[in-house]
């Protein structure tokens, strides 16, 4: 599944975002600046280069927001890392969905939190083939309203290769496609694949159904004579 490996008996550095989910197979380009950040990619590159990104999970507790961590993570391995003026340029390829078994706070020099992980799936078998549903995504993203939108063309040429999985298309699919924050965490906490798979399909086909209509009104406008700029 995947040739990184990942050894799970140790711990690793926790970087939570705000506002940002990464999937298995995605890449996610940051720009590290906090000084304690910085100071945990070095020390992450002095090890395995992995990485576990958290999402923030803000929660009302009285009168006053608690932002605390959302218990799935995805791993990240660092792919590439450049030094730039005031900190780092990253690109963090996602590996594998894990939750948090145990959490360190900052301790001594380390002013980063780092984790204990449990996989979310096996990462040595080989993922179901899933044929029926390659070729429904397919036509879905090939047809009239997705394959406008710019990012489906270069989905639809992964299609063609036989050496990407159909786990492996879902995952790009979801980190290119699907916007909504929520609907990206169901994604990443969700350890089977088939249902990944209908979540990925349902928002398909609403997208669809949202261009489709937005294509029948600039038709309708322009039956009625306006144009649009």
């Amino acid at each position: 599944m995947t040739s990184i490996r990942v050894n799970f008996k140790h711990r690793f550095p926790l970087f939570p975002l705000p506002g940002a989910v990464l999937l298995p197979h995605a890449v996610q380009p940051l720009q590290v600046i906090e000084p304690r950040y910085r100071a945990m990619i070095d020390a992450a590159l002095d090890g395995s280069g992995q990485i576990a990104v958290a999402m923030h999970d803000p929660v009302q507790t009285g009168s006053e927001p608690i932002t605390a961590i959302r218990p799935v993570v995805c791993l990240g391995q660092v792919a590439h890392h450049e030094s730039v003026p005031g900190g780092y340029e990253v690109l963090l390829h996602g590996v594998c969905r894990a939750t948090i078994k145990e959490l360190f706070d900052p301790e001594g020099d380390r002013n980063w939190c780092e984790a204990k992980l449990t996989p979310l799936e096996s990462l040595d078998e080989e993922p179901p083939t899933m044929p029926e549903v390659r070729d429904e995504l397919y036509q879905l993203l090939a047809g009239e309203h997705l394959s406008a939108m710019r990012p489906v063309e270069s989905i639809v040429q992964w299609f063609e290769r036989e050496d990407v999985t159909t786990h492996a298309l879902l995952e790009l699919i979801g980190s290119t496609l699907v916007q909504d924050e929520e609907l990206r965490y169901r994604l990443l906490s969700e350890p089977e694949i088939t249902r990944r798979s209908d979540i990925i399909r349902i928002e398909l086909l609403r997208l669809d159904r949202m261009l489709g209509q937005a294509f029948q009104q600039r038709r309708d406008d322009l039956d009625h004579g306006s144009h649009w700029n």
